[in-house]
């Protein structure tokens, strides 16, 4: 199965090296990449109740949950982008490795959240950029999960994204037309939704957006 690819990778992968974690993301998002791979992860997701909902839509981009395991916290996620600038900094719970499959964007690195922000009770000012490159199809970064980040993505624009094991509660996000900053917990201690704008994505469209991706030729 394509999943043994992604378990075989991280079997002894210390979530706590970076470097071990991109060459191992390396490797394992570019063979599931290959559009049958990708083909079969997504039926497999769209066959488990568990996994199908789990699909989610926020202001700026759709997640899909490919692959989950309880015992790791592994994951395997598609981002979709869409037209909706993304006018925000935050950190993540996770560690992650991300690959460019379709279109791109400019990302922006700021530095760690204790640094920029320090204590979440901290009146918050705008970060500063540290690192800014533009990630187009093909490229793959992994980045810590303390680190804050930006990414401001051109319309459909599509990742494929491993995530570590949670290592934080919650996250700290800055929003630049605001200028304020705000804590986002984990789904299940938030419940289903925190923000305007999201919802739960349904079957019928599952199969809608399977059918877009295989018209970009991304998946069989």
């Amino acid at each position: 199965m394509s999943v043994d690819i992604l378990t075989k990778s991280f079997q002894q992968v210390n979530w706590d090296q970076m470097e071990e974690v991109h060459i191992a993301a390396t490797n394992s998002l570019t063979a599931l990449a290959d559009p049958a791979q990708l083909g079969l992860l997504w039926d497999r997701m769209e066959k488990d109740d568990r996994l199908a909902a789990s699909a989610e839509a926020f202001n700026t981009f759709q997640k899909y949950v490919l692959y989950e395991d309880p015992e790791t916290g592994l994951r395997l996620r598609l981002h979709i982008f869409g037209d909706h600038a993304v006018e925000e900094a935050h950190n993540h719970r996770a560690s992650f490795s991300s690959l460019i499959l379709h279109g791109s964007y400019r990302h922006i690195l700021y530095g760690n959240v204790e640094d920029v922000w320090g204590e979440e009770d901290r009146l918050a000012s705008a970060p500063e950029a540290r690192f800014v490159q533009e990630q187009p199809p093909g490229s793959c970064y992994t980045v810590h999960n303390a680190f804050v980040h930006a990414v401001y993505a051109n319309p459909d624009t599509i990742s494929l994204v491993i995530q570590g094991p949670r290592q934080r509660k919650s996250i700290r996000i800055y929003e630049f037309n605001q200028g304020t900053t705000r804590t986002r917990v984990g789904g299940s201690k938030a419940g289903e939704v925190q923000e305007p704008g999201e919802r739960k994505i349904g079957r019928a469209e599952l199969r809608t957006v399977r059918d877009r991706l295989a018209g970009l030729g991304l998946l069989l």
